[in-house]
């Protein structure tokens, strides 16, 4: 895409998300693989299936503190016509009984023990009468009731895990239990986080007038966290030339750039068109049809997606969220790109959109117990440098652009933030 100086001149026309999107992915690579110990997996992305190395449970056990018994000698038990067994051993935990359950026999046994030869149910302690060496069962038991069978949860060899899956603690406890005690992962994208503008002051000093607290970094790095890259904050930029020359140049050792700030059509508005002028920069975007974040520019220099975001904090988010978390996954070829779990909602009241623009909006969720139903109130202080609406906030929901808003009680989808 060739080029265009909109400083002090405006954007003649913007990009869809959807199409940016795409041209972004045709740009770009993968990440290598590394192994790593299951222990330190949290979060990241697995570069290969996943095989258990053995079944689970590598045993059959009782599920049930109960009575270990032939299943067959249960046939017919009833009230009027109890089932009399005798009690022929007593499993202790972490003991394996040798016993063989004959027939009309039974050993007691408690949860988790592996099931004795012979038998292949359990029965429940509560559910016998005991009399000293003798239990009574009044119904019967279909073979392998209250029996964990070796394998049941996973055979030996079976892909537990697909290439491209985040992973969770509960991934984690799969794993260890698979006897996989590393993994094969994507390495993490490093990403440089640069916060440009001469109005801007570090956390902790008091802000004169017209200075800003430089808060984007942080919470951008936080994300970045969050989405399985390894962020790295760089020092604040004044805008000049040279300085933010400089600084593209130290970036580019980074696998993915961020800037925020100065990419809009203001007349300090310099990052665009530094990068364009070197030789091996691309631009593929610099505006895009969306709400807030729409002076958003992305390049490409020397393989690395370069991203120009907005400087407002809200836009900066929406913009981060849309399009840097996209490329974050896709590098390590994560089967979900976006994350964030959805919930469906009625939304209370109108909103408003242009046709051709996608919107973004933050919305609080509000649960009717009596009804059942989740509701999507839309946050009313929306500017983009409202930082409190993202607070106040519990997801967003997205205006297509083939739509001019949505009506009061549309049903719509919302994007979760993480839980509070």
């Amino acid at each position: 895409m060739k080029f265009k100086d909109v400083r002090k001149k405006g954007f003649k026309s913007f990009k869809p998300v959807n199409e940016v999107k795409k041209t972004l992915s045709s740009h770009l690579s993968v990440m290598p693989k590394e192994k790593v110990n299951t222990v330190d997996g949290l979060r990241r992305i697995l570069a290969e299936d996943v095989k258990s190395k053995v079944d689970i449970p590598h045993f059959s056990r009782s599920a049930m503190d109960g009575y270990a018994v032939k299943a067959k000698d249960t046939f017919g038990a009833s009230l009027r016509n109890p089932k009399r067994l005798k009690i022929v051993d007593k499993i202790k935990i972490n003991e394996v009984s040798e016993t063989i359950v004959g027939d009309k026999e039974a050993i007691e046994i408690p949860t988790g023990a592996p099931i004795p030869p012979g038998a292949n149910a359990v029965i429940k302690l509560e559910d016998v009468k005991r009399e000293n060496e003798y239990i009574e069962i009044y119904f019967p038991l279909a073979p392998f009731k209250n029996v964990a069978k070796k394998g049941e949860d996973v055979k030996e060899g079976e892909i537990i895990l697909k290439k491209g899956r985040t992973i969770r603690p509960q991934e984690i406890a799969l794993l260890l239990a698979s006897n996989k005690l590393r993994i094969t992962v994507y390495k993490k994208p490093t990403v440089a986080i640069i916060t440009t503008g001469s109005e801007l002051v570090k956390i902790g000093q008091n802000p004169q007038v017209g200075q800003i607290i430089e808060t984007n970094s942080y919470t951008i790095a936080s994300a970045c966290e969050i989405y399985g890259a390894k962020p790295i904050r760089l020092n604040i930029v004044k805008d000049d030339e040279e300085s933010l020359s400089k600084s593209l140049e130290e970036s580019l050792n980074y696998d993915i750039i961020v800037f925020t700030g100065g990419s809009s059509v203001g007349e300090h508005d310099l990052i665009p068109y530094v990068i364009n002028k070197r030789k091996d920069s691309k631009m593929l975007v610099h505006g895009i049809a969306m709400r807030p974040g729409s002076p958003t520019a992305i390049f490409m220099v020397k393989n690395k997606p370069i991203f120009c975001l907005p400087g407002f904090p809200v836009a900066t988010m929406m913009s981060f969220e849309t399009f840097v978390i996209y490329t974050i996954r896709k590098m390590m070829e994560a089967t979900e790109l976006d994350p964030r779990p959805r919930v469906k909602a009625i939304l209370n009241r109108q909103i408003p959109s242009r046709f051709g623009r996608r919107d973004y909006v933050r919305v609080k969720i509000i649960y009717n117990s009596e009804e059942k139903t989740y509701y999507a109130e839309p946050i009313r202080s929306t500017g983009s440098g409202i930082i409190s609406s993202m607070v106040k906030a519990d997801g967003v929901m997205e205006i297509p652009e083939d739509l001019e808003g949505y009506e009061k009680n549309s049903r719509i989808t919302v994007k979760l933030y993480l839980p509070r």
